[in-house]
Protein backbone atom coordinates (compact mmCIF):
# COMPACT_ATOMS: atom_id res chain seq x y z
CA UNK A 1 0.00 0.00 0.00
CA UNK A 2 1.48 3.65 -1.04
CA UNK A 3 0.20 6.02 1.69
CA UNK A 4 -0.43 9.47 1.26
CA UNK A 5 1.67 11.89 0.40
CA UNK A 6 2.82 15.60 -0.53
CA UNK A 7 3.81 16.66 -3.79
CA UNK A 8 5.50 19.72 -4.50
CA UNK A 9 5.41 21.72 -7.51
CA UNK A 10 8.54 24.34 -7.21
CA UNK A 11 8.07 27.59 -9.24
CA UNK A 12 11.31 29.11 -9.23
CA UNK A 13 13.16 32.29 -11.13
CA UNK A 14 14.91 31.85 -14.17
CA UNK A 15 18.65 33.27 -14.66
CA UNK A 16 18.70 33.19 -18.37
CA UNK A 17 22.46 31.72 -18.60
CA UNK A 18 24.53 31.91 -21.74
CA UNK A 19 27.11 28.84 -20.53
CA UNK A 20 27.15 25.73 -19.39
CA UNK A 21 28.62 26.51 -16.04
CA UNK A 22 26.73 29.77 -15.47
CA UNK A 23 23.47 27.16 -14.57
CA UNK A 24 24.78 26.46 -10.90
CA UNK A 25 23.19 30.01 -10.32
CA UNK A 26 19.55 28.20 -10.90
CA UNK A 27 20.42 24.98 -9.14
CA UNK A 28 21.87 26.59 -5.85
CA UNK A 29 18.48 28.45 -5.82
CA UNK A 30 16.30 25.44 -6.66
CA UNK A 31 18.54 23.42 -3.72
CA UNK A 32 17.63 26.52 -1.35
CA UNK A 33 14.13 26.30 -2.44
CA UNK A 34 13.97 22.46 -1.71
CA UNK A 35 15.74 23.32 1.74
CA UNK A 36 12.87 25.34 2.83
CA UNK A 37 9.87 23.31 1.47
CA UNK A 38 10.94 20.11 2.65
CA UNK A 39 10.90 21.65 6.23
CA UNK A 40 8.00 23.27 6.44
CA UNK A 41 5.62 20.98 4.09
CA UNK A 42 6.67 17.85 6.08
CA UNK A 43 4.88 19.41 9.05
CA UNK A 44 2.16 17.89 7.15
CA UNK A 45 2.58 14.70 5.60
CA UNK A 46 5.75 13.54 4.10
CA UNK A 47 7.48 14.88 0.67
CA UNK A 48 7.83 12.45 -1.56
CA UNK A 49 7.90 14.44 -5.04
CA UNK A 50 9.00 17.59 -5.84
CA UNK A 51 8.33 18.90 -9.32
CA UNK A 52 10.94 21.53 -11.26
CA UNK A 53 9.16 23.99 -14.45
CA UNK A 54 10.73 24.02 -17.50
CA UNK A 55 13.73 26.41 -17.95
CA UNK A 56 14.05 26.44 -14.29
CA UNK A 57 18.01 25.36 -15.17
CA UNK A 58 18.97 26.60 -18.27
CA UNK A 59 16.47 29.11 -19.17
CA UNK A 60 15.18 29.76 -22.64
CA UNK A 61 18.39 31.74 -24.09
CA UNK A 62 18.59 29.02 -27.34
CA UNK A 63 14.73 29.70 -28.22
CA UNK A 64 15.13 34.06 -27.90
CA UNK A 65 18.38 34.01 -29.50
CA UNK A 66 17.65 31.50 -32.30
CA UNK A 67 20.86 30.18 -31.53
CA UNK A 68 21.90 26.89 -34.16
CA UNK A 69 21.32 24.15 -32.49
CA UNK A 70 24.70 22.61 -33.04
CA UNK A 71 26.33 25.91 -31.11
CA UNK A 72 23.68 25.41 -28.14
CA UNK A 73 25.03 21.82 -28.74
CA UNK A 74 28.04 22.12 -27.79
CA UNK A 75 27.73 25.53 -25.29
CA UNK A 76 24.95 24.65 -23.09
CA UNK A 77 23.19 21.20 -23.54
CA UNK A 78 23.73 18.90 -20.59
CA UNK A 79 24.01 15.11 -20.43
CA UNK A 80 22.50 13.04 -18.19
CA UNK A 81 23.67 11.69 -15.85
CA UNK A 82 25.93 14.64 -15.40
CA UNK A 83 26.83 17.96 -12.95
CA UNK A 84 23.42 19.09 -13.60
CA UNK A 85 21.74 16.15 -12.33
CA UNK A 86 24.23 15.23 -9.63
CA UNK A 87 23.60 18.32 -7.88
CA UNK A 88 19.61 17.39 -7.90
CA UNK A 89 20.56 13.88 -7.31
CA UNK A 90 22.49 15.04 -3.40
CA UNK A 91 19.24 16.96 -2.53
CA UNK A 92 17.13 14.00 -3.63
CA UNK A 93 19.29 11.41 -1.45
CA UNK A 94 19.16 14.34 1.15
CA UNK A 95 15.39 14.80 1.61
CA UNK A 96 14.32 11.12 0.40
CA UNK A 97 12.26 12.41 -2.40
CA UNK A 98 11.80 12.04 -6.16
CA UNK A 99 12.55 14.75 -8.01
CA UNK A 100 11.52 15.63 -11.76
CA UNK A 101 13.03 18.06 -14.02
CA UNK A 102 13.89 19.24 -17.37
CA UNK A 103 16.80 19.61 -19.51
CA UNK A 104 17.80 20.28 -23.30
CA UNK A 105 20.46 17.28 -23.19
CA UNK A 106 23.31 16.23 -26.63
CA UNK A 107 22.77 12.48 -27.20
CA UNK A 108 26.38 10.84 -28.61
CA UNK A 109 24.50 9.91 -31.53
CA UNK A 110 23.33 12.66 -32.74
CA UNK A 111 26.15 15.31 -32.99
CA UNK A 112 25.39 19.04 -33.08
CA UNK A 113 21.46 18.18 -31.67
CA UNK A 114 20.06 18.64 -28.72
CA UNK A 115 16.63 17.35 -27.37
CA UNK A 116 14.02 18.56 -24.99
CA UNK A 117 14.14 16.21 -22.24
CA UNK A 118 12.10 15.92 -19.15
CA UNK A 119 14.12 13.49 -16.04
CA UNK A 120 12.90 11.48 -12.78
CA UNK A 121 15.36 10.78 -9.88
CA UNK A 122 14.71 8.66 -7.25
CA UNK A 123 15.33 8.53 -3.46
CA UNK A 124 18.76 6.93 -3.91
CA UNK A 125 19.85 9.41 -6.37
CA UNK A 126 19.70 7.84 -9.57
CA UNK A 127 17.74 9.04 -12.66
CA UNK A 128 15.33 6.42 -13.36
CA UNK A 129 12.98 7.61 -15.88
CA UNK A 130 13.76 10.39 -19.02
CA UNK A 131 11.12 11.48 -21.52
CA UNK A 132 11.92 13.59 -24.69
CA UNK A 133 9.68 16.12 -26.04
CA UNK A 134 7.85 15.19 -28.99
CA UNK A 135 6.38 18.30 -30.11
CA UNK A 136 7.45 21.16 -30.22
CA UNK A 137 6.73 24.94 -31.28
CA UNK A 138 7.69 26.05 -34.46
CA UNK A 139 10.16 28.53 -32.20
CA UNK A 140 11.95 26.09 -30.31
CA UNK A 141 15.15 24.25 -31.73
CA UNK A 142 15.55 21.21 -29.88
CA UNK A 143 14.92 17.94 -31.92
CA UNK A 144 12.49 15.39 -31.48
CA UNK A 145 11.81 11.52 -31.78
CA UNK A 146 9.93 12.09 -34.25
CA UNK A 147 12.75 14.12 -36.42
CA UNK A 148 15.25 11.52 -36.59
CA UNK A 149 12.17 8.74 -36.07
CA UNK A 150 13.94 5.93 -38.51
CA UNK A 151 16.80 5.83 -35.85
CA UNK A 152 15.03 6.24 -32.86
CA UNK A 153 12.65 3.53 -33.58
CA UNK A 154 15.59 1.05 -34.74
CA UNK A 155 17.20 1.73 -30.98
CA UNK A 156 14.13 2.04 -28.80
CA UNK A 157 11.53 0.16 -31.00
CA UNK A 158 8.50 1.33 -32.64
CA UNK A 159 6.19 0.90 -29.64
CA UNK A 160 4.04 3.44 -27.64
CA UNK A 161 6.99 3.49 -24.66
CA UNK A 162 9.12 4.16 -26.85
CA UNK A 163 7.86 7.84 -27.55
CA UNK A 164 5.63 7.69 -24.09
CA UNK A 165 7.34 6.16 -21.40
CA UNK A 166 6.34 6.11 -17.89
CA UNK A 167 8.52 5.55 -14.73
CA UNK A 168 6.80 2.84 -12.37
CA UNK A 169 7.96 3.79 -8.95
CA UNK A 170 6.76 2.93 -5.00
CA UNK A 171 4.82 6.34 -4.78
CA UNK A 172 2.95 5.77 -7.17
CA UNK A 173 3.68 6.07 -11.73
CA UNK A 174 4.73 8.85 -12.66
CA UNK A 175 4.97 10.31 -16.55
CA UNK A 176 4.62 13.77 -18.35
CA UNK A 177 5.95 16.44 -20.88
CA UNK A 178 6.38 19.89 -21.23
CA UNK A 179 5.22 23.36 -22.84
CA UNK A 180 3.19 22.83 -25.80
CA UNK A 181 3.64 19.16 -26.18
CA UNK A 182 0.67 19.46 -23.02
CA UNK A 183 -1.68 21.06 -25.36
CA UNK A 184 -1.88 17.54 -26.91
CA UNK A 185 -4.80 15.30 -25.60
CA UNK A 186 -2.61 12.30 -27.27
CA UNK A 187 0.42 12.69 -25.71
CA UNK A 188 -1.51 12.31 -21.80
CA UNK A 189 -3.56 9.54 -23.32
CA UNK A 190 -0.76 8.15 -24.55
CA UNK A 191 1.32 7.93 -20.95
CA UNK A 192 -1.80 7.55 -19.44
CA UNK A 193 -2.18 3.93 -21.34
CA UNK A 194 1.03 3.09 -20.63
CA UNK A 195 -0.15 3.32 -16.82
CA UNK A 196 0.54 6.77 -15.69
CA UNK A 197 -0.88 7.83 -12.26
CA UNK A 198 0.70 11.54 -12.01
CA UNK A 199 0.74 13.36 -14.78
CA UNK A 200 3.62 16.28 -14.67
CA UNK A 201 3.12 19.55 -17.11
CA UNK A 202 6.06 22.42 -17.53
CA UNK A 203 5.76 25.61 -18.33
CA UNK A 204 3.74 27.62 -20.47
CA UNK A 205 4.01 31.42 -21.05
CA UNK A 206 2.43 34.98 -20.92
CA UNK A 207 -0.34 35.52 -22.34
CA UNK A 208 -1.52 31.95 -22.21
CA UNK A 209 -1.33 31.59 -18.52
CA UNK A 210 -3.33 34.78 -17.87
CA UNK A 211 -6.00 34.04 -20.65
CA UNK A 212 -6.54 30.71 -18.58
CA UNK A 213 -5.21 28.49 -20.87
CA UNK A 214 -2.28 26.56 -19.07
CA UNK A 215 -5.28 25.87 -16.53
CA UNK A 216 -7.50 24.56 -18.93
CA UNK A 217 -5.79 22.34 -20.40
CA UNK A 218 -3.97 21.16 -17.55
CA UNK A 219 -7.15 20.44 -15.58
CA UNK A 220 -8.78 19.09 -18.90
CA UNK A 221 -5.92 16.41 -19.19
CA UNK A 222 -6.69 15.40 -15.26
CA UNK A 223 -9.92 14.57 -15.93
CA UNK A 224 -9.37 12.78 -19.39
CA UNK A 225 -7.00 10.52 -17.86
CA UNK A 226 -8.07 10.00 -14.37
CA UNK A 227 -4.93 10.82 -12.79
CA UNK A 228 -3.28 13.61 -11.23
CA UNK A 229 -1.55 16.58 -12.32
CA UNK A 230 1.28 18.48 -11.16
CA UNK A 231 1.59 21.57 -13.24
CA UNK A 232 4.57 23.48 -12.80
CA UNK A 233 5.17 26.65 -14.20
CA UNK A 234 8.47 29.04 -13.89
CA UNK A 235 9.06 32.12 -11.93
CA UNK A 236 10.48 35.31 -12.67
CA UNK A 237 13.12 35.39 -15.61
CA UNK A 238 16.07 37.28 -15.40
CA UNK A 239 17.74 38.16 -19.01
CA UNK A 240 21.44 38.16 -19.81
CA UNK A 241 22.41 41.88 -20.13
CA UNK A 242 24.27 44.88 -18.74
CA UNK A 243 22.10 45.31 -16.14
CA UNK A 244 19.94 42.68 -16.52
CA UNK A 245 16.35 43.22 -17.55
CA UNK A 246 14.15 41.25 -15.02
CA UNK A 247 10.53 40.28 -15.79
CA UNK A 248 8.62 39.25 -13.08
CA UNK A 249 4.92 38.23 -15.14
CA UNK A 250 6.54 36.56 -18.33
CA UNK A 251 5.65 32.90 -17.74
CA UNK A 252 2.10 33.95 -15.75
CA UNK A 253 3.41 31.65 -13.05
CA UNK A 254 -0.04 29.54 -11.73
CA UNK A 255 1.23 26.25 -10.59
CA UNK A 256 -1.18 24.03 -9.80
CA UNK A 257 -1.79 20.52 -8.36
CA UNK A 258 -4.74 18.74 -9.85
CA UNK A 259 -6.11 15.58 -8.59
CA UNK A 260 -7.76 13.25 -10.49
CA UNK A 261 -11.21 14.46 -11.18
CA UNK A 262 -10.28 17.30 -12.48
CA UNK A 263 -10.10 19.27 -9.30
CA UNK A 264 -7.69 22.16 -8.60
CA UNK A 265 -6.09 20.94 -5.14
CA UNK A 266 -3.86 24.33 -4.62
CA UNK A 267 -2.74 26.75 -6.49
CA UNK A 268 -0.95 30.42 -6.23
CA UNK A 269 -1.21 33.60 -7.91
CA UNK A 270 2.43 34.16 -7.68
CA UNK A 271 4.31 35.09 -10.45
CA UNK A 272 7.98 34.75 -9.35
CA UNK A 273 9.42 32.40 -6.54
CA UNK A 274 6.54 30.01 -4.88
CA UNK A 275 5.12 26.53 -4.48
CA UNK A 276 2.25 24.47 -4.18
CA UNK A 277 1.61 21.49 -2.35
CA UNK A 278 -0.95 19.03 -2.39
CA UNK A 279 -1.97 15.68 -1.16
CA UNK A 280 -1.04 12.57 -3.16
CA UNK A 281 -3.67 9.58 -2.60
CA UNK A 282 -2.42 6.67 -4.96
CA UNK A 283 -4.68 4.17 -3.14
CA UNK A 284 -8.04 6.23 -3.64
CA UNK A 285 -6.76 7.25 -7.52
CA UNK A 286 -6.51 3.46 -8.21
CA UNK A 287 -9.69 2.73 -5.97
CA UNK A 288 -11.80 5.32 -7.55
CA UNK A 289 -10.36 3.97 -11.50
CA UNK A 290 -11.69 0.27 -10.66
CA UNK A 291 -15.34 1.28 -9.80
CA UNK A 292 -15.89 5.09 -11.20
CA UNK A 293 -18.86 4.71 -13.69
CA UNK A 294 -18.53 8.15 -15.12
CA UNK A 295 -15.36 10.31 -15.53
CA UNK A 296 -12.93 7.44 -15.72
CA UNK A 297 -12.91 7.11 -19.46
CA UNK A 298 -10.30 4.80 -20.55
CA UNK A 299 -12.49 2.07 -19.83
CA UNK A 300 -14.75 2.88 -22.91
CA UNK A 301 -12.14 4.08 -25.75
CA UNK A 302 -13.58 2.13 -29.03
CA UNK A 303 -10.01 2.36 -30.37
CA UNK A 304 -10.56 1.32 -33.78
CA UNK A 305 -12.55 3.86 -34.88
CA UNK A 306 -10.25 6.43 -33.30
CA UNK A 307 -6.80 4.46 -35.11
CA UNK A 308 -8.63 5.96 -38.05
CA UNK A 309 -7.31 9.86 -37.06
CA UNK A 310 -3.81 9.18 -37.99
CA UNK A 311 -3.98 7.09 -40.59
CA UNK A 312 -2.11 9.63 -43.09
CA UNK A 313 0.83 11.55 -42.05
CA UNK A 314 0.89 15.30 -41.25
CA UNK A 315 4.44 16.98 -39.92
CA UNK A 316 6.55 15.20 -42.09
CA UNK A 317 9.29 12.81 -39.95
CA UNK A 318 13.66 13.07 -40.07
CA UNK A 319 13.79 16.37 -40.08
CA UNK A 320 17.17 18.37 -40.61
CA UNK A 321 17.66 20.91 -37.74
CA UNK A 322 15.88 23.44 -38.12
CA UNK A 323 16.05 27.61 -37.42
CA UNK A 324 13.27 29.04 -37.08
CA UNK A 325 12.71 30.35 -40.96
CA UNK A 326 12.88 26.47 -41.66
CA UNK A 327 10.38 25.77 -39.19
CA UNK A 328 8.09 28.43 -40.75
CA UNK A 329 8.77 26.76 -43.75
CA UNK A 330 7.26 23.05 -43.12
CA UNK A 331 4.55 24.80 -40.75
CA UNK A 332 3.26 26.51 -44.13
CA UNK A 333 3.57 23.66 -45.92
CA UNK A 334 1.54 21.39 -43.48
CA UNK A 335 -1.07 23.79 -43.97
CA UNK A 336 -1.28 23.88 -47.26
CA UNK A 337 -1.65 20.09 -47.28
CA UNK A 338 -4.55 20.34 -44.54
CA UNK A 339 -6.37 22.43 -46.77
CA UNK A 340 -6.03 20.29 -49.97
CA UNK A 341 -7.24 17.50 -47.84
CA UNK A 342 -10.20 19.28 -46.55
CA UNK A 343 -9.67 19.16 -43.09
CA UNK A 344 -8.80 23.13 -43.03
CA UNK A 345 -10.90 25.54 -45.89
CA UNK A 346 -8.58 28.42 -46.98
CA UNK A 347 -10.02 31.92 -46.14
CA UNK A 348 -10.88 35.41 -48.01
CA UNK A 349 -8.95 37.52 -46.05
CA UNK A 350 -5.71 38.74 -47.43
Amino acid sequence: MIAPYLAVTLQTTVRHVTTRDEVEQNLTHICNMIDLVTHICSLELPVRLITLGEGAIQGFVDEILDMDQAEYCHKMAAEIPGPETDMLAEKARQKGCFILGQLKTRQEKYPDRFFNTVFLIDPNGEVIWQHQKNIVLHVEHSTTPHDVYDDWIADHGDTLEAFFPVAKTEIGNIAGTIGVEGAFPESYRAFAMNGAEILYRGSLPEPWVSREIFETQNRARAMDNTAYMLATNTGTLIMPGTPPTQIEGALGGRSAIIDYKGQVLATNQIVGDCYVAAEINIEALRHYRETARFQNWIPYLKTEIFSKLYAQPLWPKNQPAMQHADADRVFNSTIDTLIKRGTYTKSKIR
